[in-house]
């Protein structure tokens, strides 16, 4: 029997990253088969999709690909294992905005070429549907609250190429009639995160150093990953081809960065001003992404439920293996 044969299978990208490794939980969780594409790159882990939560590895119905979405022979890694795709969750990424300003090359090779790769397998295999994921910070430099219809704005290297995949599988829909689904998903945090701000505070709180924090006041929406998944796996099942959905928590879950350091030091019982120290801003720094969620949740039926306030003293107790 080829994988796939009485069952839907779909193509994950990025399945050893923060969003990537929640995605594979909960299609696995829905009775999906899944392959996995992954290079292993800054923001990958193996121990993502191998813990002693949910083992993954290998999972009867997950077949991972160690390989770069640009690789023009990643086709053939797929041919090789007599697949038929029914779904694409493009969700690799590189992610990181400080990175990006010095690393241009490789997140135009991942973010942009590797995105048409996709696109070209999505075309050969007849897929459903292309779920693009896509990030608020595209709408950057627009008026808000942003939403569907927000005129694209990014303001770094990390979000133009986001921008620009995204117009190019515009065409790709267009031209060829690519099934493309695309979501924006907000600030998201949780268990298994590398590098940005709540991990940071939590492993510097517990080594007892000090936090930096940008000077001017910064307002982020924060998304479990949960609920992100949640939001992406609803676009891939019930999305309408063509259509884009903003996935944003309520606007109780928006925070000015040092109201969540703040809270994440009263639920470490530690005081906010033993441990941050002001440091210049960063290069285009953007001070606010607000975005609405209506279209998602009443075409999607999207409820994200998590609220950070209760959250973070979960997310805390993972990161310290408490």
């Amino acid at each position: 029997m080829t994988i796939g044969e009485n069952m839907n299978t779909v193509l994950l990208t990025g399945f050893a990253g923060f969003i990537g490794s929640q995605l594979l939980r909960d299609l696995l969780g829905k009775g999906y088969t899944v392959i996995g594409v992954e290079n292993m790159s800054e923001g990958s882990d193996k121990n993502n999709f191998s813990d002693q939560e949910y083992d993954v590895e290998y999972g009867e119905n997950f077949y991972p690909i160690l390989a770069d979405i640009s690789d023009p022979k990643l086709f053939d890694y797929l041919e090789a294992l007599s697949v038929k795709i029914d779904y694409i969750i493009s969700n690799a990424a590189q992610s990181h905005v400080d990175r990006s300003w010095g690393q241009y090359e490789t997140f135009i090779k991942t973010n942009i070429t590797g995105q048409v790769n996709l696109a070209e397998i999505a075309l050969k295999h007849k897929v459903k549907k292309f779920v693009y994921v896509n990030t608020d910070e595209v709408f950057a430099g627009s008026p808000q609250p942003f939403n569907e219809d927000t005129v694209f704005s990014p303001k770094n290297i990390y979000s133009s190429t986001k921008a620009s995949a995204d117009m190019l599988l515009l065409n790709y829909l267009e031209a060829f009639k690519l099934p493309l689904v695309i979501t924006h998903g907000a600030n998201s945090y949780g268990p298994r995160q590398k590098e940005k701000i709540i991990p940071l505070s939590i492993e510097k709180i517990t080594k007892g150093e000090r936090i930096p924090l940008y000077k001017t006041p910064a307002q982020r929406m924060y998304l479990h990953v949960s609920d992100h998944s949640e939001g992406i796996i609803l676009a891939m099942e019930k999305g309408v081809v063509g259509e884009r959905y903003c996935l944003a928590p309520s606007m109780e879950n928006e925070l000015y960065t040092h109201e969540l350091i703040e809270l994440i030091c009263k639920k470490m019982g530690k005081k906010y001003s033993d441990f941050v120290d002001e440091v210049e801003d960063r290069l285009n720094y953007d001070l606010r992404y607000w975005m609405e969620n209506k279209k998602a949740v009443k075409e999607l039926g999207w409820n994200p439920s998590k609220n950070i306030e209760e959250e973070i003293e979960s997310t805390i107790k993972w990161y310290r293996g408490v």
